[in-house]
């Protein structure tokens, strides 16, 4: 069942609501949620739903054959092929309305060849002219960029909106998690990630680390094996290797020569290696925001999804064991012992995503164009969020300890914004930003100026009144 996603479902009525054709194309993640999404907000309209499945031409064009019959109310009436299929849409969608949705698209696309250019001959010679909603959905990057997104795609410039669904955010869990904390929602959101799918098979009824135990450390859990079949469906071969890198950067080494000597690989082939993950999604290639835009500096690999590095991180060492049901307890005792550890990156990157929803909202007075990290050898700097048309910066520290933040934090961070500055103070409007699991009110009251801003996990939950 569908919760929450009331921006995407509001994006998708506004399209529907416009006059004529509508050619949209909805990609994303696998469990992010796309076939939800569109499936829920479809169904009581005028729609014809088709899910490509991995199976032969003839095979996927009898189903959807049959779809388009029924819709036409003539069950009786076949398509010999997919171009006649294709321009039977037209007749759906002539005097009202008419939804088609063909679901995980790069599935059809690779098992008919030239699908791609008989839709466009059939969208461009007819269907455009019509009242039909189509609406294709991908995970596949590669693919939906060669069939739709590429500049040489058969399909590139037909499409009138695409969107690309992300996975949830901490604001997202109190629809899933009601009664739950702000922390416990972040704790939660640090391990599991924004995929829809991890967040409904835990039990919100009992703690994090009950989950983790039953649906993550459990070979009978949900999501003891969701990483690596996702990682299977995602990556062509040498699953093994990509598996070995994400544990690499799970475990600490984010520098391409890290990663390569605890892999024991060539630096050329583990560059493949992560230009492949970078491409699924699965990583970030992350430079320093600096100063002078033009400065060149080596950057550094992230794991994205929370879920991924967590799994990757304390799962993938002992998989073995876990999957004949030994060392559950100790895996889970060490996780629980550095609960601390695995938050804080997170987040850092939680800090940097409320920086943007803060300038948009107007708690912080200008618009960030570019939002980021810092760093140089001797300093670093969570979170930096940069107008470089008005001079304008904030620097942010993400802090995720117990003990209240203090002003002595603040001016740690001023001196560490005094050095990304590097003495060009007179032009720049810099403000500051304090991201705090705990915040004491004498420590707010010291801080109380027009360019210090402190925000707690109940702001970024929503939850705080």
């Amino acid at each position: 069942m569908l919760q929450n996603r009331i921006r995407e479902l509001e994006y998708l009525d506004r399209r529907y609501a416009r006059t004529g054709a509508e050619f949209v194309v909805l990609y994303g993640r696998r469990r992010v949620g796309k076939s939800t999404l569109i499936y829920e907000w479809s169904k009581e309209k005028q729609s014809l739903y088709f899910f490509a499945a991995r199976l032969p031409d003839h095979v996927l064009l009898g189903e959807f054959s049959q779809l388009v019959a029924q819709a036409l109310g003539d069950a009786e009436r076949s398509f010999t092929d997919w171009s006649s299929a294709f321009f039977a849409l037209a007749e759906l969608a002539r005097d009202e309305k008419f939804i088609v949705v063909i679901d995980e698209y790069p599935y059809l696309a690779d098992s008919v060849a030239g699908l791609s250019t008989v839709l466009q001959r059939a969208w461009d010679t007819s269907l455009q002219h019509t009242n039909l909603f189509l609406c294709l959905t991908g995970s596949s990057h590669s693919v939906m960029r060669r069939e739709i997104l590429g500049g040489d795609a058969p399909l590139y410039r037909r499409h009138t909106w695409t969107f690309e669904l992300q996975p949830l955010h901490p604001s997202d869990y109190s629809h899933f998690m009601p009664g739950n904390t702000a922390e416990q929602i972040i704790e939660t959101y640090a391990v599991l990630g924004g995929m829809p799918r991890n967040i409904t098979t835990i039990n919100p009824k009992v703690g994090l680390m009950r989950n983790i135990g039953d649906e993550v450390l459990d070979p009978a859990g949900g999501l003891f094996n969701e990483v690596p079949l996702l990682l299977h469906e995602e990556l062509k071969g040498e699953v093994d290797v990509f598996g070995r890198i994400l544990e690499t950067i799970a475990a600490g080494a984010h520098t391409r020569k890290e990663i390569a000597s605890a892999t024991q690989g060539k630096l050329s082939s583990v560059q493949r290696y992560l230009d492949d993950l970078i491409s699924i999604g699965a990583v970030e290639h992350r430079l320093p925001l600096t100063r002078v835009q033009s400065q060149k500096r080596h950057g550094t690999y992230h794991i994205l999804d929370p879920f991924l590095r967590f799994w990757h991180r304390w799962v993938a060492p002992h998989h073995r064991l876990l999957e004949i049901s030994q060392r559950q307890k100790e895996t889970l005792d060490e996780i629980r012992n550095n609960l601390s550890y695995i938050v804080a990156p997170v987040w850092e990157e939680i800090a940097r995503q409320h920086l943007l929803t803060a300038s948009g909202n107007g708690q912080i007075p200008f618009p960030v164009q570019e939002i980021g990290s810092w760093w140089t050898g001797g300093a670093q700097i969570d979170v930096v969020g940069v107008n470089r048309q008005n001079h304008q910066v904030v620097f942010g520290e993400a802090r995720w300890r117990s003990s209240n933040v203090t002003t002595k934090d603040l001016e740690i961070l001023m001196e560490k914004g005094q050095e990304w500055l590097k003495g060009d103070t007179a032009r720049w409007e810099v403000h500051y930003a304090l991201f705090a699991k705990s915040v004491g009110q004498v420590a707010v009251e010291e801080m109380d100026d027009d360019s210090i801003y402190v925000f707690t996990p109940e702001d970024i939950t929503s939850l705080g009144g």
